[in-house]
């Protein structure tokens, strides 16, 4: 299977040579990556990259730490990533786990853990984190997920803060109350 994915990549890029998209790195998913991908959604990688769909697209996945080749063409990247239906383009937030012209891993991106159970939230819930950080939903919206000491990612993406939780497909928009 492994093979058969490399030999898939290496042909699309050879066909997309003529719009310049040179390899930038090989890795996998971090985690489990499921439900719906589009516009907005942010994908860790284990290389410590997280990057950002830019482009619209539909699609719905359920791979757990699948492969993926990543290109570059300038500002914008292409994951090919194994069970996709296709590519995904997107922006670069965070370049391994360093500091990237977009974005500052300390003081833009935040990983921590929420302090014992997680179950979603409901319209204006209070996260407190393993940092001593305490974050609040900042628009309406329901989701019931039940998790123990999930990992977060908080990300300030276009001047606000979202925060990822671990194997929930959704993000929220929050806001720093310490």
């Amino acid at each position: 299977m492994k093979q058969i994915f490399l030999i898939i990549v290496l042909l699309f890029i050879t066909f997309q040579a003529q719009a310049d998209w040179e390899f930038y790195e090989q890795t996998n998913v971090k985690g489990t990556i499921s439900g719906s991908i589009k516009k907005g959604t942010v994908i860790q990688m284990k290389s410590g990259s997280i990057y950002q769909v830019h482009d619209r697209i539909r699609m719905r996945v359920r791979e757990r730490k699948p492969e993926a080749i990543v290109v570059r063409d300038g500002r914008y990247f292409k994951l090919i990533i194994d069970g996709f239906d296709e590519p995904l383009v997107c922006v670069q937030l965070v370049k391994s786990g360093r500091k990237s012209s977009s974005i500052s891993q300390t003081s833009n991106v935040i990983h921590s853990n929420v302090e014992g159970d997680f179950e979603g939230w409901e319209g204006d819930t209070i996260f407190k984190l393993d940092n001593g950080q305490i974050w609040q939903q900042a628009n309406y919206a329901y989701m019931y997920h039940y998790a123990y000491h999930p990992e977060v990612m908080i990300i300030n993406a276009n001047g606000s803060w979202k925060l990822k939780v671990e194997d929930v497909d959704e993000m929220i928009e929050v806001t720093r109350l310490k």
